[in-house]
């Protein structure tokens, strides 16, 4: 080999080393000191031992004539490339903190940019790691980046949907850059350093916090006690989705009886339907070995969501609470519901619904928080599904929730019901003080309301029952089989399986337009 190739080859070891050694030891300690883990080291965790190829290596801040020295950049702070993650491919990225704070530079927006036009070429999940002080500023060239952070806001919009987005934020996210992460399908914030801001006044304590942004803004999905937890929390959610859109999502081989019995199931619901239950107890009793992934745990509680398996094959679960605000279908819980099944639909996972809910609230608090609009985005979306889709209806199906989730004649592939359900245009209790309250105004009178009322209760109930309803097959609502509540697990397995290789098709259109 002549001398001519070693002067380039030396200056690729060069580059080579610089890149290995990021914003310098110094500030890798300090790194450290923070409780947090390097771009690489976080990389290295993420991708398979030894898969991971870098891209973009040599790419470093670029200033033109008369604007001064560039600054030391390797890799212009951000490590991108492809790897694989359980023998699957992948791209990876992620902002190096130990590179001028992370700050998103003019390069570092445009290779994060390409990597997701790639992601979408190759078809391939992409899954971004954030710690970064935003964006980078340049005292002679003013801002840097916005022009390619266009492309990259647009690459992450057009190809939603096509292929999975996740992202992990490890450390801050400000400014442009923080609509990134949220534009990706689920968000992982690091309890201990994720911070979430696009700017503007801090007014409370916890803004830019994962407790913020999953209790309140419901932007986070999954919180992490640390990066090793973080990256821990992708690989498990990566699992139960495909490649992309093209694709159906992996069955596994399951280790739990597929026609497993559950009598504990006849014990977690309450005698008294005036009394609530947790929800989770009976999603744990029916799934693959109890193990139940949960999403947005604390946004909007009353709509529980995540990904659970029925004798392997992956599912998406909606279930109502009745154990939170007795499972009401409000704003939040809306929003929650229609952005996991539209990622459902998207990926060809199957849904499955649980319901026991009074449906949408009444009253001026709710009508001012738009609960028609957002409900509607319901309506719309659940309409529009094309994936298999099994409801299971516990115990009430009040007013518009028989509808929204997945009853009536909206197109699910099978819908089942315990014998405890009442179909009801709403609560029977509200039906029986509109309907007879010249008969209880007088048993009032002469002291026996209570006898009166139970009495037309009573009488409701049975008439809404779907022991009683289930006798007309299709002019009220009601289920395809009512079932033993025991045999639950068997007959979503049986109806999962007859509906993997459906075609379902809406009318073709450019585009459909949801409610505002």
């Amino acid at each position: 080999m002549g001398q001519w190739m070693d002067g380039f080859l030396a200056k690729l070891e060069e580059n080579r080393q610089e890149n290995l050694a990021g914003g310098g030891q110094e500030r890798i300690e300090l790194q450290h000191s923070l409780g947090k883990l390097t771009a690489r080291e976080r990389i290295e965790l993420l991708a398979d031992p030894g898969t991971f190829e870098e891209l973009g290596s040599r790419v470093r801040e670029f200033r033109m004539f008369l604007e001064g020295e560039a600054k030391l950049s390797p890799s212009d702070g951000v490590i991108m490339g492809f790897a694989r993650i359980n023998g699957r491919p992948v791209m990876i990225y992620a902002l190096d903190f130990t590179v001028m704070s992370g700050s998103i530079g003019d390069q570092g927006v445009w290779k994060i940019a390409e990597l997701v036009y790639m992601a979408r070429q190759e078809q391939m999940p992409i899954i971004g790691m954030f710690d970064s002080a935003g964006s980078r500023i340049s005292f002679k060239g003013g801002y840097v980046g916005l022009n390619g952070m266009g492309r990259l806001i647009r690459n992450y919009c057009n190809y939603s949907g096509i292929i999975p987005q996740i992202a992990l934020l490890l450390g801050p996210c400000t400014g442009p850059m923080a609509q990134v992460p949220v534009l990706s399908d689920f968000l992982i914030i690091n309890e201990k350093t994720g911070f979430l801001w696009l700017g503007g006044e801090i007014e409370s304590d916890d803004a830019g916090s994962a407790e913020f942004h999953m209790e309140k803004s419901g932007q986070c999905d999954l919180i992490a006690a640390s990066d090793e937890e973080a990256i821990d929390l992708a690989k498990q959610l990566l699992q139960f989705m495909p490649q992309n859109c093209w694709e159906k999502p992996t069955i596994v081989e399951s280790t739990d009886a597929p026609e497993r019995k559950e009598e504990a199931l006849l014990d977690v619901m309450p005698d008294d339907p005036k009394f609530t239950y947790d929800i989770h107890e009976i999603i744990e009793l029916i799934v693959d070995n109890g193990e139940f992934f949960e999403l947005k745990e604390d946004f909007a509680p009353n709509m529980v969501v995540g990904f659970a398996r029925f004798d392997g094959i992956p599912v998406g679960i909606a279930a109502s609470n009745p154990d939170e605000l007795s499972g009401i279908m409000e704003p939040d819980s809306s929003d929650k519901y229609d952005r996991f099944i539209m990622f459902l639909d998207n990926f060809n996972i199957p849904l499955v619904t649980i319901s026991d809910t009074p449906a949408f609230p009444p009253g001026d608090k709710w009508e001012r928080m738009g609960v028609i609009r957002h409900g509607a985005k319901n309506l719309h979306g659940y309409s529009h599904l094309t994936n298999p889709k099994v409801t299971l209806v516990l115990r009430r199906s009040y007013g518009g929730s028989n509808i929204v989730m997945g009853c009536s004649k909206m197109g699910p592939d099978f819908i089942y019901g315990w014998p405890t359900v009442e179909f009801a245009p709403t609560g029977p209790e509200s039906i029986v003080q509109a309907v007879f309250h010249k008969e209880l105004a007088k048993a009032k009178e002469e002291g026996n309301y209570d006898d009166v009322y139970n009495f037309f209760l009573s009488i409701l109930k049975e008439h809404f029952s779907v022991m009683t309803m289930g006798k007309m097959f299709t002019t009220y609502y009601t289920v395809h089989e009512v079932i033993d509540p025991r045999e639950t697990r068997s007959k979503i397995v049986k109806a999962l399986r007859a509906s993997l290789n459906k075609r379902e098709e809406v009318p073709e259109k450019k585009r459909y337009i949801k409610p505002a």
